[in-house]
């Protein structure tokens, strides 16, 4: 079975080590490379061999000479088959918003224990969208607040107000479903409730996310 080749972008040297070290004990996974800000892992992109190119990048945000949310928006612009989840400490949410226009395929906590990251990136390396419990709490909370903002306003954008099914999944998840105990929930598969996630995701991309993030990142 092919591996599924992973990067490591973070800043501490100490969680870098150890989830290097995690995913080196799980036959699956292939580490190609470790790197301590944005800037390090785009040279590396440029310049790296097919063979080494990464299927799932795991991503820090605050970090020094580029942080994950431009390292992020350029990766999915120049490599847009290349998953990236976010792996941070930040519940900000304009960080969560940002992060996932500009690309994000995940958003996790680097606080969860170790299976639980391992099994987001199983997750989305088969197609789905793996989201922290208290992440989906924040994303719930900004849909809800941009529908009741938009209710009244006629430039409202369509793509954000998100359907009842989607609501629901997202409470769930918010709930602390899991995938396989939403869908017995909602009488639907697995599949259709990641199907749904990424729905949700691409309705926070809006029709002009890169303008949208580099709009948010010129006011850091």
């Amino acid at each position: 079975m092919e591996k599924v080749k992973i990067a490591l972008v973070e800043d501490s040297k100490l969680l870098l080590d150890r989830l290097a070290e995690g995913f080196s004990l799980y036959d699956s996974f292939k580490v190609v490379g470790k790197y301590s800000n944005g800037k390090s892992i785009i040279d590396f992109l440029e310049k790296s061999n097919p063979e080494n190119m990464p299927d799932i990048i795991l991503m820090d945000i605050e970090m020094p000479k580029k942080n994950g949310i431009e390292a992020t928006l350029e990766i999915k612009e120049k490599y847009p088959e290349i998953d990236i989840m976010m792996l941070t400490v930040f519940e900000d949410d304009t960080k969560i918003f940002a992060s996932i226009q500009a690309g994000a395929s995940g958003y996790m906590l680097k606080d969860e224990p170790f299976e639980i990251i391992l099994d987001a990136v199983h997750e989305l390396h088969n197609g789905g969208a793996p989201i922290s419990q208290s992440i989906a709490r924040k994303v719930l909370s900004l849909i809800k607040t941009n529908n009741e903002e938009n209710k009244n306003n006629s430039s409202m954008r369509p793509e954000l107000v998100l359907s009842k099914r989607e609501l629901e999944l997202l409470n769930g998840l918010v709930n602390g479903g899991s995938y396989i105990t939403i869908a017995n929930d909602l009488f639907i598969s697995p599949h259709t409730v990641k199907t749904h996630i990424k729905n949700i995701y691409k309705k926070l991309h809006v029709h002009t996310r890169a303008e949208a993030v580099r709009a948010w990142l010129g006011k850091l």
